[in-house]
């Protein structure tokens, strides 16, 4: 079942836990009036809404072992009265760039060869490559880069129809 984004309106903390909080589904939803022990956790700043406050939460909500229905809140960013503080949207977005940065300086991938000939190519140039099929598939796509870079095919739709276009004229298989 899909994840939904359901409307509830705040109602108070959840005891003395920092995370949790009470919300009541807002109407026109199937749950209307219904209350959902709501988890915020690393969102403690919806602890100190009003009454009445919009809360966005993910649904179908679950039924607790109590009987209550338990869902997790939205992302800030999906909150309607979220209050942005740039210098932690900042700080989030270094974060997410030295990660991202991370992620593509080294990254495993699989693939599926098809076609005898390519087989047999791919198997015959990782045989010659100390690190074997890894600095192989590194080089052939290293150097379809550069073939690609000289066309100056940079946008991606142009470069699958290119490559597509290619293999088809040289009676190659594609992957389809």
């Amino acid at each position: 079942m899909a994840k939904e984004k359901i409307v509830c309106f705040y109602k108070r903390p959840a005891g003395k836990r920092s995370d949790l909080v009470i919300l009541e589904v807002k109407a026109p939803h199937e749950h209307a009036g219904e209350t959902v022990v709501c988890n915020c956790f690393n969102q403690e700043w919806i602890t100190e809404l009003t009454y009445g406050t919009e809360v966005l939460i993910w649904g179908p909500p679950k039924q607790g072992r109590e009987g209550d229905l338990l869902a997790d809140a939205c992302s800030d960013i999906l909150q309607p009265h979220f209050k942005q503080d740039k210098n932690a949207l900042n700080l989030i977005r270094e974060e997410l760039e030295a990660e991202n940065s991370k992620y593509f300086e080294e990254r495993r991938v699989s693939t599926k060869l098809k076609g005898r000939e390519n087989i047999n190519a791919f198997l015959a140039l990782a045989s010659q490559c100390p690190n074997g099929h890894q600095e192989a598939g590194h080089l052939l796509i290293g150097y379809a880069r550069l073939i690609l870079d000289e066309l100056h095919y940079t946008d991606p739709k142009t470069m699958y129809y290119h490559i597509q276009n290619k293999l088809t004229e040289a009676g190659q298989p594609t992957y389809s």
